[in-house]
C-alpha cells in the first residue's frame, strides 16, 4: 500500500478519534490504539473490515498448530488483548460468528463490524483464525439445529455467504460445535441429523473457495465414548470433510487418569475408531477444545498443575504425527468467579494477568508447531518422559518431566566427550540457564564424578534441554523422595 494512502487512513481514524470529547481520554485511547492496529492491517495488505487481498497464512507451513480459544468477537476485544495473543506463541484462535448473528432480518446477511474487526485485526497480527459455522436461528427450525430440508438449506447460504466473506482471509473453518449437546439455544441432536447437513455444506463451500480447510465432528468428550462419533463417521461422513475435530475434556478425571498422559492413550483409541472407516489409514485429527480449568472445587487443577498439563499437552500431542492442532479453552477467564469452572479455562484473567499456563504456552508452541519429532528417549521408567526434537535451525531439544503423582525424579544424560558442547536449560515459565557437561554425585555415597553427564531433578513441568544432544542418551533415572504431599497434608493439620 502507498504511504499516502495509509496516511489518508490514519487521517480519517484520527478525525473519528479526536471527536471523542477530551474529558473521555480513555475512549480516545483505546480508539487510537485501534487505529494503529488497522493500519498495521492495511500497510500488511488487509483490509480491517470487509474483503481483504490474500493472507499468507502462516499456519499452512508448520507441521501442528497451537491455538486458543476465545470469545473476542463482542466488545470485549481491545489492542492489549491482541498483544497478549501474540506474546503467547498461540498461531491460531478459534471463534465463532453464529448463524443468528448474521442473519439478523430473513433473508439478509451481514457480519458484524466488531467480528470483522476482530479477525482482521488477528490476521493482521499473524494469527490464523479457525471459524466455527454454528448455532440455530429463529427463523427456521424454531432456532433448533437444522433437521428440515428449508432449515438445511437456509444454513447452506448462511456457510456459503461467510466463506464469500472471508475468501482469501480464513481458510480455517470447523462445522458447528457440540451437536450433540443442548448449546447455543439448541437441543442435542443426532448423527444422523449433523451428516445430513454436513453432506450440503462441504461440497457447497468447498465449491466457493477449495483451498479451506473443513473440520467435521467438534463433539464432546461423551460424544466419543457414547458412540455418537462413530455414527457419524459411519455415515460417511469422513468423505464431507478435510479432518476430524473433537473436543477431549478429562478435568473431571481423578488423579493420572485425568492426566495428559492418559489424555493421549486415549487420542490413541480415537485415531483407531476412524482407521475403521478410513481403511486403516490416518486422518488428520484436531483438537479444538481442550483445557483444565482452575476453579476451586474436586474438579478444578492449580495455576500451576494447568500451566505443566498445557506444556505437557502440546509436546505429547507431537508424538502422533495425525494430530495436527490443539487450541486451548480458552485464551481469557470469562468471569472473577473462582469456584465455577466455565469461568476459570483461560490462560490470562479477565484483567488480562498471566497466568501459568500463559507462560507455559509461550515456551511450548514454537517448539510444538516447528520442530521436528524424533522419538521418546528410553528413561527406564514409563512414567518418566524424555521427548526428542530437533529445531529447524538444527538444534536438539529434550523435553523432560515426571508423569509420578509426587516425588522427585533425577534424570541423567550422557553425551560422547566430542560432544560436550554447553546446553541451555530452561524449565517450562521461566527464564533459561547455560550448564557445562559433568556431573559429580558428592551427595552419594560413591562420590562419583562423570564428565559426560548431566542430571536434572524434574516433576510435572517440562524441562527444555537445548544444545548438541545428537550423542545424547538417557544414562538413568533414580527417586528422589520428596512427598509434597505430606507437606500438604502436614499444612491442613
Amino acid at each position: 500500500m502507498r504511504l499516502d494512502a495509509l496516511a489518508c487512513a490514519w487521517a480519517e481514524m484520527g478525525t473519528v478519534v479526536l471527536g471523542v470529547k477530551e474529558s473521555n481520554m480513555a475512549v480516545r485511547g483505546e480508539l487510537m490504539a485501534f487505529a494503529a492496529v488497522a493500519c498495521v492491517a492495511l500497510v500488511g495488505g488487509i483490509a480491517f473490515a470487509g474483503e481483504g487481498p490474500t493472507h499468507l497464512r502462516p499456519t499452512r507451513s508448520v507441521k501442528f498448530i497451537p491455538g486458543v480459544c476465545t470469545h473476542l468477537g463482542g466488545d470485549r476485544f481491545t489492542p492489549a488483548t491482541l498483544e497478549m495473543l501474540k506474546q503467547s506463541g498461540a498461531m491460531s484462535v478459534r471463534d465463532e460468528i453464529g448463524w443468528i448473528g448474521v442473519e439478523r432480518k430473513q433473508g439478509e446477511m451481514s457480519v458484524p463490524p466488531t467480528h470483522d474487526r476482530y479477525f482482521n485485526s488477528t490476521l493482521a497480527a499473524g494469527l490464523d483464525p479457525l471459524l466455527i459455522l454454528n448455532y440455530g436461528n429463529p427463523f427456521y427450525d424454531k432456532g433448533d439445529s437444522p433437521r428440515t430440508d428449508e432449515g438445511r438449506a437456509a444454513f447452506v447460504r448462511y456457510a456459503e455467504f461467510m466463506v464469500n466473506h472471508f475468501k482469501d482471509r480464513l481458510y480455517l473453518y470447523e462445522f458447528w460445535n457440540e451437536w450433540d449437546i443442548a448449546i447455543g439455544g439448541t437441543t442435542p441432536g443426532t448423527a444422523d441429523n449433523y451428516a445430513a447437513l454436513l453432506k450440503l455444506v462441504y461440497p457447497a463451500i468447498k465449491k466457493i473457495d477449495p483451498d479451506i480447510l473443513l473440520m467435521a465432528g467438534a463433539t464432546t468428550p461423551m460424544a466419543i465414548k457414547n458412540g455418537w462419533l462413530e455414527r457419524m463417521l459411519e455415515l460417511g461422513a469422513l468423505e464431507f470433510c478435510d479432518a476430524v475435530s473433537i473436543h477431549t475434556y478429562v478435568y473431571g478425571s481423578k488423579g493420572q487418569a485425568g492426566s495428559p498422559e492418559a489424555w493421549a492413550a486415549w487420542m490413541q483409541q480415537v485415531q483407531e475408531i476412524i482407521h475403521k472407516y478410513s481403511g486403516g489409514k490416518d486422518v488428520p485429527l484436531y483438537v479444538t477444545e481442550h483445557g483444565w480449568p482452575t476453579q476451586i472445587d474436586e474438579r478444578g487443577r492449580t495455576p500451576a498443575v494447568s500451566g505443566e498439563y498445557l506444556a505437557r499437552l502440546y509436546l505429547l500431542a507431537r508424538t502422533m504425527p495425525w494430530m495436527k492442532g490443539i487450541w486451548w479453552y480458552d485464551f481469557e477467564d470469562d468471569a472473577m468467579k473462582y469456584d465455577y469452572n466455565e469461568a476459570n479455562f483461560g490462560i490470562i484473567r479477565p484483567d488480562l494477568t498471566p497466568k501459568p499456563s500463559w507462560y507455559a504456552l509461550r515456551d511450548v508452541a514454537d517448539l510444538a508447531a516447528n520442530a521436528e519429532y524424533l522419538g521418546r528417549e528410553d528413561a527406564g521408567d514409563p512414567d518418566v518422559w524424555v521427548l526428542k526434537f530437533r529445531r529447524p535451525d538444527g538444534r536438539d531439544t529434550w523435553a523432560v518431566w515426571s508423569a509420578h503423582e509426587d516425588d522427585d525424579w533425577q534424570v541423567r544424560i550422557q553425551t560422547d566427550p566430542a560432544k560436550r558442547f554447553e546446553l541451555t536449560i530452561r524449565e517450562v515459565g521461566r527464564e533459561p540457564f547455560r550448564r557445562s557437561w559433568g556431573d559429580k554425585a558428592w551427595y552419594d555415597d560413591k562420590r562419583t564424578w562423570n564428565e559426560n553427564q548431566v542430571s536434572l531433578i524434574v516433576r510435572g513441568n517440562p524441562w527444555l534441554i537445548e544444545g548438541d544432544l545428537s550423542a545424547g542418551k538417557c544414562a538413568g533415572v533414580a527417586k528422589r523422595e520428596f512427598p509434597e504431599a505430606k507437606r500438604m497434608i502436614d499444612a491442613a493439620r
